[in-house]
């Protein structure tokens, strides 16, 4: 069996979307979060918001998790990597928010970024480049996060788990 990596971003400090992420985990599986987990830079009103929650549940994971920094992230409140590479079941991923340069891509096959809100799956040269959108606040696209499963990349749904995109990364040629 294939483990799946879970790639979201953008949850904003939202518990219950959070709960709806992380509940999409199996055993092995992974999860990479391309920025604004926590929004404790500026922050939200309501019962809703709960970054200490989240950053005690995401800390507790079993799984693999990766996470980088975005602009809404206090880097003091989690961490302050802006940009990081993992290798996942053969494929070798940049993660960054997207609010700063990206380094050489040469060595990359998928490169996973947040920060727009608005859910993308596209291919360049070879590359795939993602953003899995915000499954709290979207700006077009759909609301839901990514999944990448052995060489298949979609974007699903959430709630609902409908797969909205797709792409068969085995079909992928460099130039």
């Amino acid at each position: 069996m294939t483990n799946q990596l879970i790639i979201t971003a953008d949850i904003h400090g939202h518990l219950p979307t959070w709960r709806l992420v992380k509940a999409q985990l199996n055993p092995g599986d992974g999860l990479a979060v391309a920025g604004d987990l926590f929004d404790t830079v500026y922050g939200k009103n309501g019962p809703d918001f709960d970054p200490i929650t989240i950053r005690e549940e995401f800390q507790a994971l079993a799984n693999p998790t990766w996470y980088v920094c975005g602009n809404c992230d206090h880097p003091e409140f989690f961490s302050d990597t802006p940009i990081l590479s993992f290798d996942w079941e053969g494929k070798t991923l940049l993660l960054a928010h997207g609010h700063r340069p990206l380094p050489d891509l040469t060595d990359f096959d998928i490169v996973a970024q947040g920060h727009t809100h608005v859910s993308r799956l596209d291919t360049l040269m070879g590359k795939v480049f993602l953003n899995p959108g915000s499954p709290v606040l979207p700006r077009g696209g759909h609301q839901g996060f990514a999944r990448l499963t052995g060489n298949r990349l979609e974007l699903v749904e959430l709630p609902g788990g409908r797969v909205v995109d797709q792409l068969d990364l085995s079909t992928l040629t460099t130039p």
